[in-house]
């Protein structure tokens, strides 16, 4: 078992392009806390220390590069864009992106329920590799790392990614006449303790978008980002004056 262990962890080295040095660190990296099933000893070191050092290396280098590439952009704004491209389910994209999960060490309880391709454990563990390489590697080798590994996300990130959608939908229908958008409740359903709400977001009479959620809040929300997702068929949608 021993031995399938480390060839993993050395392919994995290989794929990210890591120095032998890098290899017991990032044998820790992948080591989720359930594999030792609540048997790990003063020696034995699961993944959670990293990912709190990853997590901090992580918000530090993405601020960097934000702050460099967008000279304009005001602290609230940057720390917006910053939170979009270290949330959870854009770590998981990117941890998927060179199959993080496949080499992650679980155990039987981890396993059977489907940690190895949840989102949340992928994050964590793509802060804990980041935390490897940089403990293992220094700074130079964990900004490559974020910067090839995130590419993706820093590149596409837009306004739509880290802006209130319902404002930003506002600001690109609004017209000088003052004509805007509402959101009404198309319908509710689902049980009571966990209903689910479908809002539309209207122009006038014209549904722009429909979204759902666990409360009106979030599905307004959804609402105004199935709007937003479509500029072209947006545009159409909107009398001649909005356009």
């Amino acid at each position: 078992m021993r031995e399938d262990q480390d060839k993993k962890i050395g392919e994995l080295a290989a794929k990210l392009g890591l120095p032998e040095a890098a290899l017991p660190w990032l044998a820790q990296a992948l080591t989720h806390p359930t594999f030792y099933e609540g048997g790990k000893s003063a020696e034995q070191q699961d993944n959670q220390r990293l990912e709190f050092l990853g997590d901090a290396v992580l918000d530090l280098l993405v601020g960097e590069y934000l702050f460099a590439r967008y000279p304009q952009a005001k602290e609230g704004e940057l720390t917006k864009m910053r939170a979009a491209v270290v949330c959870e389910p854009a770590l998981a994209r990117c941890g998927k992106k060179f199959d993080l999960g496949e080499f992650l060490l679980l155990g039987r309880g981890g396993e059977a329920g489907g940690d190895r391709s949840r989102a949340s454990v992928l994050a964590d563990a793509f802060e804990a590799v980041l935390g490897a390489v940089y403990v293992s590697c220094g700074h130079q080798a964990a900004r490559r790392f974020v910067l090839e590994q995130m590419k993706d996300e820093l590149d596409n990130l837009s306004k739509e990614d880290y802006e209130d959608p319902k404002s930003l939908l506002q600001e690109f229908v609004q017209t000088g006449r003052g004509e805007g958008v509402y959101y009404k409740l198309l319908s509710c359903d689902g049980p009571s303790h966990a209903p689910v709400f479908t809002m539309g977001v209207f122009c006038g009479e014209t549904v722009l978008g429909e979204g759902k959620g666990g409360s009106k809040k979030e599905s307004e929300q959804m609402a105004a980002r199935a709007a937003l997702s479509d500029k072209e068929r947006l545009r159409s949608l909107l009398p001649e004056q909005a356009r």
